[in-house]
C-alpha cells in the first residue's frame, strides 16, 4: 500500500510519516498538491494500491465526490477536527474513512485496517456535538465502528424507509405514526437495521444512510 498525502502543514505530513513506519503493509508516503494530481498519479500507476489521506480543508465542496466518480479504485481518507457536520459531509461525498487531525496517532491505523477490509472507519467524533462538547450517554461514548459498503443489500425496502428516516432525525413514534406501525415494531426494525450495517446508535445509522445515499423520506408526505 502506498499513502499519498494531500496536507499545508509539513510538521502534519512529518508526524503521518513516523506514524506509517510502524504500520504493516505501508510501503511508501507520496505527498500531492491536491486531489486533481492525485486523479492523475492513479491513473499514471493503474495497478498500484494508494489511499489518499486528504486534509478536508484542501477539498472543497464536492471534490471527493468528483474524485471518487473517476478513481473508485482509490480509496480516500478525510482528515479533519472534531466537527461531526464536517465528517458527515466528507463519507457523504465517498471518503472511506474520517480521521481526527488531533487523534491520528490512534485513528490511522485502525481507519486503513477498516478500509482495507472493504468498510467505512467512523471514528467516536460521532458522538460529539458541533464544537467538540462531548456527548455522553447512558451507554457512555460511542467507540469507533464502521459498516460495509454493501451493508444497504441487506436491508428490507421497509428497513431502507425506515432508515431514511432516521437520516432525517425523525423519533421512533414520529416514524411509526407516519407508517401506521407501532413503536414496538419500529424498534424491531431499528434493531435489524443496526446489525445490518454494524453500527451502534442512530448517529452512527444517519452516517451510514448518508453513505448509502438513500432519499430523505418526509412522513407528512409518506401519509399524504
Amino acid at each position: 500500500m502506498r499513502l499519498i498525502l494531500i496536507d499545508h502543514e509539513a510538521a502534519f505530513v512529518t508526524r503521518v510519516r513516523q506514524l506509517v513506519r510502524r504500520i504493516n503493509g505501508v510501503e511508501a508516503v507520496d505527498e500531492v498538491p491536491d486531489l486533481a494530481e492525485l486523479r492523475r498519479y492513479a491513473q499514471a500507476y493503474p495497478d498500484a494500491e494508494l489511499v489518499g489521506l486528504v486534509s478536508i480543508t484542501m477539498a472543497a465542496r464536492g471534490i471527493i465526490k468528483e474524485f471518487v466518480q473517476h478513481c473508485p479504485q482509490v480509496p480516500l481518507v478525510a482528515i479533519g477536527g472534531n466537527d461531526p457536520d464536517r465528517m458527515r459531509a466528507a463519507l457523504g461525498e465517498g471518503a472511506r474513512a474520517y480521521v481526527r487531525r488531533s487523534d491520528v496517532a490512534d485513528e490511522l491505523a485502525n481507519a486503513l485496517d477498516v478500509v482495507r477490509d472493504g468498510g467505512v472507519f467512523v471514528p467516536p467524533v460521532v458522538a460529539m456535538r458541533p464544537g467538540g462538547e462531548p456527548l455522553m450517554t447512558v451507554a457512555g461514548p460511542v467507540p469507533a465502528g464502521f459498516f460495509r459498503e454493501d451493508a444497504g443489500k441487506q436491508l428490507t425496502p421497509r428497513q431502507r424507509e425506515i432508515l431514511s428516516m432516521i437520516r432525517t432525525g425523525r423519533s421512533n413514534l414520529e416514524i411509526a405514526e407516519a407508517l401506521d406501525l407501532t413503536v414496538g415494531t419500529v424498534k424491531i426494525h431499528i434493531t435489524a437495521i443496526f446489525k445490518a450495517l454494524g453500527v451502534r446508535n442512530r448517529t452512527q445509522a444517519m452516517v451510514a444512510a448518508d453513505w448509502l445515499d438513500l432519499p430523505a423520506i418526509d412522513p407528512v408526505a409518506t401519509q399524504a
